[in-house]
């Protein structure tokens, strides 16, 4: 069987390596669920087991009218939220998405999303692959 150019480039990025979310690790996963349908947020660790740099580029999950990669941050003594475009887990690296860091911004959360349910959620990354990840919804203290 031959292969046309289109093909064959198609064929070789399919085998070129593992997908990007085959490397990665997601623990200790929780979504912060706020009364009178206020935006939620969402935690987790994330742990790149490869050899090979991660890139996170969006997430989202059916509990969630947007889902956004969000990063809070303090400057001149101002707390800022802003949009985060990708974050990138160095082969081997851990990042931390928590309170006052980086975190998934739930605009217009579904009542679903309430303390003691679970989300599910779908981590994309920079190849097209996703991982789904399951996160516990606590309360606005989070617990």
């Amino acid at each position: 069987m031959r292969l046309n150019p289109f093909e064959l480039c198609l064929a070789l990025m399919a085998f070129s390596g593992p997908a990007l979310a085959a490397q990665v690790q997601v623990r200790n996963a929780w979504m912060r669920s706020l009364p009178g349908g206020l935006p939620a947020a969402g935690y987790f660790e994330m742990t790149n087991m490869g050899k090979n740099q991660v890139a996170l580029t969006g997430a989202q999950s059916p509990l969630c009218g947007m889902l956004m990669l969000h990063k809070s941050s303090e400057r001149g003594g101002m707390g800022r939220m802003e949009d985060v475009a990708r974050v990138e887990i160095p082969a081997g690296g851990k990042i931390a998405f928590a309170p006052g860091g980086y975190h998934l911004m739930c605009m217009n959360p579904s009542s679903a999303l309430r303390p003691g349910a679970k989300a599910s959620v779908v981590l994309r990354f920079s190849d097209g692959t996703g991982v789904t990840v399951t996160f516990s919804v606590r309360n606005a203290m989070g617990k």
